[in-house]
């Protein structure tokens, strides 16, 4: 179903039956103008995330004197996406997901750069001097510095 099947018209129409402008709704209701205008219009596409836009219904229904329940429901199926389809032979897959040569290219080279840096890594690593900083032990240091020698200059 497509954003056009939702029955704006009809919202549109009672409002005008009653006699209410957008901005008498919007006082009464606190529904924005924008989302009045886009629901009578039937613009569902354009409206918020689910939990407000059926928020929004329900109070411009109730205030309408309308039941909000047809309308959330055709709302719902309005806005619910397209089912996924998934490929059913390799030649659709290859025509139709452009997609895939991107995700395979993007892969072949993260795989490169990884097999480089652990090639480096293992193999190539430079080895830094080894540097032994273990004191051996029986070494004694006899010579103490001349303290007096050194006061004396």
């Amino acid at each position: 179903m497509s954003y056009t099947a939702f029955p704006g018209n009809n919202l549109r129409q009672r409002r005008e039956s009653l006699g209410v402008s957008i901005y008498e709704a919007y006082r009464n209701t606190r529904v924005p103008v924008k989302y009045i205008e886009l629901m009578e219009r039937g613009d569902v596409a354009s409206l918020p995330g689910e939990c407000y836009s059926v928020g929004f219904l329900r109070t411009y229904c109730q205030f309408l004197e309308l039941e909000p329940d047809p309308y959330v429901d055709t709302l719902r199926a309005c806005s619910r996406p397209a089912p996924v389809r998934f490929p059913r032979s390799r030649a659709e897959l290859e025509r139709g997901a452009p997609w895939m040569q991107d995700l395979m290219t993007w892969a072949v080279i993260m795989a490169v750069i990884l097999l480089g840096w652990v090639t480096y890594a293992v193999v190539f690593r430079p080895q830094g001097e080894v540097m032994d900083k273990r004191v051996a032990a029986g070494v004694v240091n006899d010579t103490a510095p001349d303290t007096d020698s050194a006061s004396e200059h």
